[in-house]
């Protein structure tokens, strides 16, 4: 018999109480220069403002650190693989802004004039801050905002909106922050090409999940610009493969078989951009059954990177096009088509995706994933992914791949692909080539011819 249970609010942070051992001072906060945010955080500043007054409101309690990031130009070290500075912030209708942090993280933004002493609120003096302001209308964020701050907003202040407007400015990447993308995602292709040549030619013996992994990082450690992985790296062969958020462990690690697929999730954190990319590779001839569902699942990718954005605005019926090659053989898979991408930011960031469930409308500088797959537990998984971005030329928005790295030819079919699927296939490694091929040792060049 399962007993009643009570929910007590409790007034402190727990997890903060875990990490107490861990210094501050180490996690101090850093600007991002213009020519990598391309757009000046005080301008940012009056935009959001403004929205604020249009709405009604008087305040914005920005409780997503991420949108702190974007709106101030801000980044930190507060969790892995993403840059996120662990804060809050509040901005007023005015243009003021007032930063909820421990002073100690600080230090930096002082310095450079960004952020005065009178703007920092210490998170334990949040409500007696809050008690002083005159003004009664606030907007929060349902997404993020915990149940305790909604409280505490709530008891002195009018709720007007629970949606954080900078979620959308965020989502729509300006012409600087698309140019460091295409650019970090060059110098990522290079390193997963070398990696995709280096892999389908080793003998195999003593090749382990684990080894792969690390050799890929090896690859990006090579560039300066490179920082740390933008999340765990799937590294699955064969039957570890068919699980969707694999990460290899010690325990679980798998010799890579020359017989079995190989699937390969990664990304990384650059100085100026975010990459996710996804590829599945074969080292022997496969049966006509993994080059079906292979082919299967390209066309469905080739399907998104071409489609009219006109017709196909959003996310839920974008979805339909990346499947329907599957479904026609009852095949699916289950997991989402897309998901937003941040910039320099969180790999996984919305609010747009492609998706059953998103009906947000895809705007120029928007990215997003193009991840469809198939996963047979047991056996093996097919996962063929790209981050590709919305642009736009005399009115017409269409997507543009951000990722350049080759698709294993010998898992397609190519019988199962039409004239424009192969003419699209044709120009993409044509540009992968034009892109990389100058920064590849001769042979390296194979993997991409």
């Amino acid at each position: 018999m399962v007993k009643k249970l009570t929910l007590k609010q409790i007034d402190q942070n727990l997890v903060d109480k875990i990490l107490k051992f861990r210094s501050i001072k180490n996690r101090k906060f850093f600007s991002l220069p213009d020519s990598v945010s391309g757009n000046n955080y005080k301008s940012k500043i009056s935009v959001v403002s403004k929205i604020i007054k249009d709405s009604g409101a008087d305040y914005l309690f920005i409780s997503a650190p991420e949108n702190v990031a974007w709106i101030l130009n801000i980044r930190g070290s507060d969790v892995p693989f993403s840059p996120i500075p662990n804060c809050n912030c509040i901005i007023t209708k005015d243009k003021e802004i007032y930063l909820i942090s421990e002073k100690e993280k600080i230090s930096k933004l002082i310095n450079e004039k960004k952020i005065r002493k009178n703007q920092i609120i210490v998170p334990k003096e949040l409500e007696k801050f809050l008690d002083n302001l005159k003004e009664n209308k606030f907007i929060i964020d349902s997404k993020t905002c915990s149940i305790f701050k909604e409280k505490i907003i709530s008891r002195r202040f009018n709720i007007k909106s629970h949606v954080d407007p900078c979620y959308l400015l965020k989502a729509r990447k300006n012409s600087t922050e698309i140019k460091n993308m295409i650019k970090s995602h060059i110098e990522d292709g290079v390193a997963l090409t070398k990696f995709l040549f280096w892999i389908k030619n080793q003998k195999h013996k003593r090749l382990t999940e684990l080894k792969a992994e690390k050799k890929l990082e090896n690859f990006r450690k090579k560039n300066k610009s490179y920082l740390y992985p933008s999340f765990n790296t799937i590294a699955g062969t064969g039957p570890n493969g068919a699980i969707i958020h694999y990460r290899a462990t010690k325990k679980s690690d798998k010799k890579i078989k020359k017989k079995d697929i190989f699937l390969c999730d990664s990304g990384g954190q650059y100085k100026y951009g975010t990459t996710d990319v996804t590829r599945t590779i074969c080292f022997a001839t496969q049966p006509k059954k993994i080059k079906k569902i292979f082919t299967l699942v390209l066309k469905g990718h080739i399907s998104v990177a071409l489609s009219d954005l006109k017709k196909i605005n959003t996310g839920n019926k974008l979805d339909y096009f990346a499947r329907k090659f599957l479904k026609k053989f009852k095949l699916n898979y289950k997991h989402g088509t897309g998901h937003g991408v941040g910039y320099f930011l969180n790999v996984h960031e919305g609010p747009q995706a492609i998706s059953k469930f998103n009906n947000i409308k895809f705007q120029k500088g928007m990215i997003l994933s193009n991840e469809p797959g198939y996963y047979q537990e047991g056996k093996f998984g097919i996962r063929i992914e790209n981050l590709i971005y919305v642009n736009k030329l005399k009115e017409k928005l269409f997507f543009e791949n951000l990722t350049m790295a080759p698709i294993d030819k010998d898992l397609i079919d190519y019988n199962l692909l039409t004239r424009k699927e192969k003419d699209y296939l044709f120009d993409y490694h044509l540009k992968v080539y034009s892109k990389l091929s100058k920064y590849l040792k001769t042979d390296e060049k194979k993997v991409v011819n």
